[in-house]
């Protein structure tokens, strides 16, 4: 199960820059990043001098190891996760659907959910979304993806990490399945 926690920092920071310098950082984000999804180690502040300055923050705070908010054994964990997704085209729609699919061997879907955008014709979305046990768990690899009407536009990879379960690697067997029964 997931939850989306918040989503208004980013077009707040997406109107910060839309009067800056993109000299500074050798160009836009949305440029930079398109098709990207670049999740945080911790939520970007609202405002920045540049273009360059976001690119920066973005560059030294992105992670692709999620650490547990919280772990409880095996069977409850919690993952908190920042996140800024970037497009190659202004989105045509106010609602995209998050994706979430579980790639270690393969790939299978485990959740989704729609998710709406403050505006039409946006290049940038960002929220905080909450992962939890059962449907996700530790040492597992997942690749994220952000749609509109079908198309994916953007994606990125992620591996959720933690204690998980607590095996001692000591095997005991009765005495009927030691005798090869």
């Amino acid at each position: 199960m997931y939850k989306r926690i918040a989503i208004g920092f980013v077009a707040l920071l997406a109107l910060t820059l839309a009067g800056v310098d993109t000299q500074a950082g050798g160009g836009k984000p949305e440029d930079v990043f398109k098709g990207r999804i670049i999740i945080t180690k911790k939520r970007l502040p609202l405002k920045f001098s540049s273009s360059g300055a976001f690119v920066s923050a973005l560059q030294s705070g992105k992670t692709d190891k999620i650490w547990p908010t919280s772990e409880d054994g095996a069977d409850k964990g919690t993952w908190d996760l920042e996140y800024i997704a970037f497009f190659e085209h202004p989105l045509n729609d106010s609602e995209i659907q998050v994706k979430f699919y579980d790639i270690t061997s393969g790939k299978k879907y485990v959740a989704g959910d729609p998710q709406y955008t403050r505006e039409k014709g946006s290049r940038i979305f960002g929220s905080s979304i909450q992962l939890s046990k059962p449907e996700f768990d530790v040492r597992r690899h997942y690749m994220m993806t952000v749609e509109s009407r079908g198309r994916v536009m953007a994606t990125t990879s992620f591996w959720l990490l933690g204690k998980g379960a607590a095996y001692s690697g000591k095997v005991e067997f009765s005495d009927s399945d030691a005798k090869g029964h």
